[in-house]
Formats: structure tokens, C-alpha cells, sequence
């Protein structure tokens, strides 16, 4: 009997994972690979907070997230192209123009190479005359210590964003999975050297620093050489294939991504600034706490829609609206299992956050409600924006992210001021903000999936 039973289950894994649309198919091995390399990045991340925090004291990792949060600013620099090559390489790769994938890859490294370069050198000079202690209004001693970590972490992450190409051109090809893996190799050894730290050094913003930046350049970087000799030898990049005449068409899907992500960073980013303004560097760690409490929930969203948008891509670019429609209804349905998983993780919170990271340091319930309910909204929008994104209708997102970021920032200050409700306002206003997207994404997604979207709807 045990054997007949194990049969009838090898057989009904072996066709879902092997019938059905070749789309569909490809983004269910990628969900179950995600899931497997998730875990173990969920593990990773739920260990790597409570060492972080003993390693340098939880006033110190405050301050880390912080200033980590604004060296992410310049993430900007690389001005979208990053998801304009994702979208440009996935439509060459559709209809088989190996040579315009190729240029695409070669001009997205040549053009960041260059704006990264030129940033480096600028932020040298202009980190000379900033005094990193006032700005995150922390003990002035600290100041020559902060302006050595931020020389580091803005180096590594200028040439992050050069070697991080490999993940768009990975999820241009649906491989979300083994971008999901990249980033787990890089927790794992965080995770790893750390853990040497903490036994061999006193808690030092310095050498974490060092550390980050360290495994999150080398991480891709082998990544890239690995890939570009063997996957993607076809379209491996070469300074004879640059053409900046395709840069127009990177840099045109690329503006729209690189003002989403300013917006983007205006709302999130800069929740930490405010908050260590506001309430003190020592605050910002239990909202990061709360925020990172349910990361699995939104790492189990994530690994399900991400394949989506490299599809969506494709699918629109065939015409193929019934695929469309039907995977969108899954993930509704996926949403309403995730708002059910929220409500206990909401109910045993406390007890959770005292496992987890221990007495020190105090959550409230109404931080971790406003926190759950920030993390559905954001999950509603990325259902329909994987969507919009992948078919490159982004205007209407754009005129949307532009009055969420301008009324962020005021709508912190004003309900941390003139509410009692602690860092809650913080993401409370970033709840408040998130309205217009989730009331028009699915409008335009509906007008777009019907052929009825007209003029702004439509680009």
C-alpha cells in the first residue's frame, strides 16, 4: 500500500511540474526551487539579526540600518538600467535576436561601469566635508568611524550594482531561482563571518562593513564569470558589442524604473532617517525587527510572483491574455492565504519577538499591526505591478509614485508629531500612501488585460 501511495504521489508532482503551458511550467520549477533556497534564506536572515545586534549592541546595528539605508539612495545611479535590460533582453530573447540581447548586455555594463566610476570618485570628495555623526543625530565621536563606513559600503555597493547585471539578465530568463540562491550564498556567508567576528573582534561598524561589502560584490561577481562562460556564453558582454545607439532604448523602459525606484526609496528608504531624527537611533531597530518579523510571508509572495514578470513580459508580447488572466486569479487567491497567515503571526507577536531577539528590546502590538497591514498592501500592489512592469505601460505608476513621494515624507512628520503612536506613524504613513496604487493598478491592469486601455492607460 505504502507503495502505491508514494506511486500515485511521484506521478502527480511529475505532471504538474510537467504539464500544462511551457510558461506555467517553467515558473512552478522555479517556485519550488525558490521555496527550497528561501527557507534557507529565511533561516539565515532570522539568525544573522539577534548576532548583528549583539555584535555591535542594538544602538549601534540602529545606526548601521540607517546609514545603510541612505548609501542605498544611490542605488539610483544605475537610472533604471538594471530593469530596463531585464525587459529589453527578455523581448530579444523572445523572438530570438540573439545579437540585440547581446548588445543590450554589453552597452547596460559599459554605461553603469562609467556612471559608477564617475560616482565613486565624486562621493570621495563630498564625503570629506559631511559629518556622518549630525546627520544621523548620534554620539559626535562616532563621526571619523561613520565616514570610514561609508567610504566602504559605497564603494562595494557602486560595484554591486555593476556585477548585480547577472540578476537581470537571470530574470529576464525566469530563473528566478538561482537569483533567490545568489542572495542566499551571500547571507549564508555573512551569516559565517560574522559569527568569526563576534569571536574574535569587539563589535565594529567598520569591519561589518567590510564584511557586507566584501560578499555582496564577490558573490556575483564569481556569479557573472561562471555564467557568462557557460549559460549565457551567447550573449557574454564585450566592449566590441557595445552600441551606445541602443541605449536610448534601455534608457527609455530604464527612466520609468529609475523614477519608480526614487519614489520607491523616498517612501521606504528613509523611514529609518526619519525615525532616528525623530525618536533616536535606538528606535530604528525594533521597527526593522517588526518589518523583518515577516519576512517569511513575503519572501513565500515574493518566490510565487517573481517568475511572473519575465512571463508577463513574454505572454503580452505573444498575445496570450487568457494565460494572463488565469495566473493573475491564482494570485489573488495566493494574497487572501497570506492575509489568513498573518492574523496569528499578529497574535502571537510577542511571544515570538521575545524567542526571537529576546526581552531588551520592545515591539508594540500596534507597530506590528500597522506592519502587517503595510506588508498586505504591499503585496496587493505587487500582484498587479509585476504586470504593469512586465509589459511596460508605467505611466500611470509614474504620476501615482510621484504624489506618494511627495506626501510621505510631511505625513511622517505630521503623524509622529501630532499622534501618540511612537515609530507606528512611520509606517502608518507609509500605508496611508500606498491608497492610490491600490485602487488604480488594478484598474489600469483590467483596461490593459480587456484591450480597453486608451491614452495615459496605455503607456
Amino acid at each position: 500500500m505504502a507503495e502505491l501511495i508514494n506511486k500515485i504521489k511521484n506521478s502527480k508532482l511529475k505532471t504538474y511540474f510537467t504539464e500544462g503551458h511551457s510558461r506555467s511550467i517553467k515558473a512552478k520549477k522555479n517556485i519550488l526551487a525558490s521555496v527550497i533556497i528561501k527557507g534557507i534564506s529565511i533561516l539565515t536572515s532570522f539568525v544573522l539579526v539577534p548576532l548583528t545586534i549583539n555584535y555591535l549592541t542594538p544602538v549601534n546595528y540602529g545606526i548601521w540600518l540607517t546609514l545603510y539605508s541612505i548609501i542605498s539612495w544611490f542605488g539610483l545611479l544605475d537610472i533604471g538600467l538594471g530593469n530596463g535590460l531585464r525587459n529589453k533582453f527578455a523581448e530579444s530573447i523572445a523572438s530570438g535576436d540573439k545579437n540585440a540581447a547581446r548588445i543590450y548586455l554589453s552597452t547596460a555594463y559599459a554605461i553603469l561601469g562609467l556612471i559608477m566610476g564617475f560616482a565613486c570618485l565624486v562621493f570621495l570628495v563630498i564625503n570629506y566635508y559631511l559629518n556622518w555623526a549630525t546627520i544621523l543625530n548620534v554620539n559626535p565621536q562616532k563621526a571619523i568611524e561613520l565616514s570610514k563606513v561609508t567610504i566602504i559600503i559605497f564603494g562595494s555597493f557602486c560595484m554591486q550594482l555593476v556585477v548585480k547585471l547577472i540578476s537581470s539578465v537571470l530574470l529576464a530568463d525566469q530563473k528566478t531561482a538561482v537569483t533567490g540562491a545568489l542572495n542566499t550564498i551571500a547571507s549564508l556567508l555573512s551569516l559565517i563571518v560574522i559569527y568569526i567576528l563576534t569571536k574574535t573582534t569587539s563589535g565594529s561598524l567598520v569591519y561589518l562593513a567590510i564584511t557586507i561589502g566584501t560578499i555582496n560584490v564577490v558573490v556575483p561577481l564569481v556569479a557573472s564569470f561562471w555564467f557568462y562562460q557557460t549559460h549565457y556564453k551567447d550573449y557574454a558582454p564585450a566592449l566590441k558589442h557595445v552600441n551606445f545607439k541602443f541605449a536610448k532604448k534601455l534608457m527609455n523602459v530604464g527612466l520609468m524604473f529609475f523614477l519608480f525606484q526614487s519614489t520607491a526609496l523616498i517612501v521606504v528608504a528613509t523611514d529609518n532617517i526619519i525615525i532616528s531624527r525623530l525618536f533616536g537611533a535606538a528606535e530604528v531597530t525594533p521597527y526593522n525587527i517588526a518589518l523583518k518579523y515577516f519576512t517569511p510571508v513575503t519572501l513565500v509572495f515574493t518566490i510565487i510572483s517573481a517568475p511572473l514578470w519575465g512571463a508577463y513580459t513574454e505572454s503580452f508580447a505573444k498575445n496570450d491574455m487568457e494565460w494572463i488572466k488565469r495566473i493573475t486569479g491564482k494570485m489573488l487567491r495566493v494574497w487572501l492565504l497570506m492575509f489568513f497567515a498573518i492574523v496569528p503571526m499578529i497574535i502571537f507577536s510577542p511571544f515570538a519577538y521575545e524567542l526571537w531577539v529576546g526581552k531588551e528590546i520592545k515591539i508594540s502590538t500596534g507597530l506590528t499591526v500597522w506592519m502587517a497591514l503595510y506588508v498586505l498592501l504591499a503585496s496587493w500592489n505587487q500582484i498587479f505591478g509585476n504586470f504593469i512592469n512586465g509589459v511596460g505601460k508605467l505611466r500611470v505608476g509614474f504620476y501615482v509614485s510621484i504624489f506618494t513621494a511627495i506626501i510621505n515624507i510631511p505625513l511622517c512628520i505630521f503623524l509622529a508629531k501630532y499622534t501618540n503612536w511612537g515609530v507606528s506613524a512611520i509606517i502608518a504613513a507609509s500605508c496611508i500612501s500606498l491608497i492610490p496604487d491600490i485602487i488604480l493598478m488594478p484598474i489600469q491592469y483590467l483596461k490593459i488585460i480587456n484591450i480597453t486601455a486608451t491614452g495615459i492607460w496605455n503607456k
